[in-house]
């Protein structure tokens, strides 16, 4: 059922940060308060001159320029760049799927998560960065498969709920792939610190 992914992957990543997150942290809160205001827009979709398009979607993009504008200006530049690449990458998977489905040999999201995860991942190593990057280039990406598929009469909806299917594993892949940075880390650091202790020891 189009839409399950997408509501599994944001409430569990409300749960996580509603009770995992240290309660000192000023960003929990609004972290909670975004994930729910986009499990609430989901359903809705606005249409203008024949042209529909989710509201969660817009929204996205907007909440994303404004946060990439408030960032260092030769990383805002970046961030567009690397966006803009995003955006290639994602409407020339989906035009090939299209044109040639038999080549999307993996079912479901998964092959399209896999391939713009990667691509991000090369393109920056920052966490905040990488997620503006695929929520840009993921939400342009749809904007200008719509428009290439009006031209040739196709309808498109922008920002279907199995398009957040897809978006959402991606986020939560580069959540989990910090975490996982951040324990190694702090266990490399835990380690060493036992070493140090057990050499002044001898």
């Amino acid at each position: 059922m189009e839409g399950s992914i997408f509501l599994f992957c944001a409430w569990f990543i409300w749960i996580v940060t509603t009770f995992f997150l240290q309660k000192d942290n000023p960003k929990r809160t609004k972290y909670s308060i975004y994930v729910l205001i986009a499990i609430v827009l989901s359903p809705f979709k606005w249409e203008w001159h024949e042209i529909s398009s989710s509201v969660l979607l817009l929204s996205i993009l907007i909440i994303s320029f404004y946060s990439t504008g408030r960032l260092r200006w030769k990383t805002t530049i970046y961030i567009i760049i690397a966006s803009f690449f995003t955006m290639l990458a994602y409407a020339t998977y989906e035009l090939m799927a299209i044109i040639d489905p038999i080549w999307v040999f993996i079912p479901g999201p998964w092959l399209k998560v896999s391939i713009l995860f990667v691509l991000v991942i090369l393109l920056h190593k920052n966490i905040v960065c990488q997620i503006l990057i695929l929520l840009i280039g993921s939400s342009t990406g749809e904007i200008l498969l719509s428009s290439i598929l009006r031209n040739y009469q196709m309808e498109y909806y922008i920002g279907s709920l199995s398009f957040f299917d897809y978006l959402m594993p991606g986020v939560v892949g580069f959540l989990s792939l910090f975490y996982i940075r951040m324990t190694l880390v702090k266990w490399e650091q835990h380690v060493f610190m036992l070493e140090k202790e057990r050499q002044k020891n001898i």
